[in-house]
Order: structure tokens, then sequence, then C-alpha cells
């Protein structure tokens, strides 16, 4: 009887390992599920599994008619994400405990949020129609880089290890900078605002670049 059960259990385990690493995963963008096949089907049965997911550590899918970017959820190891020159209207990244870089440049995105990335480091958004960005609990962020968008105003007082901001070319009119205290250089160039729009607190070291001198 001990035999029986002892058989039994490992016959459980071993069916629901196996259900596990066969376990399919359903994409919401075609062209995603295409893009990511061609790279890390690794067993090429034609579908990604969870397991396969799961050892991505880079996803590089530049150029790929991309439309959607939800699916990057699926891939909960990966460190980089860079889906530059895609079309993506909108975009909300969260829970994604390693991801150190994210990069969508030239999407036309008009929204971007951000959410409970702890290892998120740098951001690359820049080349896109943003008028609405949020990032939340992102406390390592370092580099953010947003030129050339449609930002009117940006809030970066909760980015205390941020140190390189880049702004240029955006509609912004002011700018508080006075909880930052790890900013080294500001690139500003091409908003309607002056040096004066600049609440730097008690911060004075730090370059600004965009104002004539």
């Amino acid at each position: 009887m001990m035999k029986i059960k002892i058989f039994v259990t490992l016959s459980l385990i071993i069916s629901g390992f196996s259900l596990l690493c066969a376990q399919k995963l359903n994409f919401k963008d075609k062209n995603f599920e295409k893009a990511v096949l061609e790279n890390f089907d690794v067993n090429k049965n034609g579908s990604l599994e969870k397991l396969e997911a799961d050892m991505v550590i880079n996803l590089f899918l530049v150029q790929k008619g991309i439309t959607a970017a939800d699916d990057v959820l699926l891939f909960s190891n990966a460190k980089m994400i860079i889906l530059d020159d895609n079309t993506i209207s909108e975009i909300s990244v969260k829970n994604l405990p390693h991801l150190e870089l994210f990069s969508c440049t030239g999407c036309k995105i008009a929204s971007f949020k951000a959410e409970g990335l702890k290892n998120l480091a740098s951001l690359y958004l820049d080349n896109n129609l943003l008028e609405n960005i949020w990032l939340l609990e992102t406390p390592k962020i370092d580099q953010l880089t947003l030129s050339l968008n449609q930002l009117k105003t940006i809030d970066i007082t909760s980015l205390k290890n941020l140190r390189k901001l880049n702004i240029e070319h955006n509609k912004i009119l002011k700018l508080d900078i006075s909880g930052n205290p790890a900013l080294q250089t500001l690139n500003v160039g091409g908003n309607p605002m002056k040096e004066a729009n600049i609440k730097k607190g008690m911060k004075t070291d730090i370059t600004i670049f965009g104002f004539e001198q």
C-alpha cells in the first residue's frame, strides 16, 4: 500500500511538472509571437511555453510590426526589453522584478505607465508622441530619455537615483528637480521654458543643456 501511495504521489508530481513545462503561452499580438518564436522556441514545436519564456533574459524585438506590448509581461525574468521602431500607442509595463533596461523609441507611443519595476535603471522613450507618463515604484531609474515627444508636464520627484534626464523637444513649461539629489545632467532644449522655470531647491551641482548663454 505504501509503495502504491509513493508511486501515485510521484506520478502526480511528474505530471504537474510536465504540464508546467508544456504550458503554451497565449499572445495578444501575433507579430510579437512570431518574433519570439524565431528566437526562443527551443524545442521547435511552433509554440512558446512558459519554461522557454522564463529562460529569456534579453528581449530584442526591433522593427517587427508589433502593435501591442502586453505580451512583455509573459517574460518575467527579462532584464532587457527593446521594442524600438514598432507602432504601439499605449504601453503599461508592471511587475517585472528583474527588468533593468526598457527601450521603445520611435513607436508612436502616446501614453506610458511603468509600475513595480524595482530594478529598472534605464528607460528610453524618445521620438514618440508621448503626452502622458506615469512612473510608479521605479526607485532605481538612473537614466531617463524622453526627447522628441509631446509632454507638457512630468513628475520626477520619486526618482531619487536619477542621474541623467533628457526632455529635449517637448512642450514642458516648468520642471521640479529639487527632489532629485543624484541628478547630474539635464537636457531641456526645445521646450518653452526658461532656466527660472526649473525648481532646483538647494541643488547647484547640475549641468543643464539647452539654454542660450
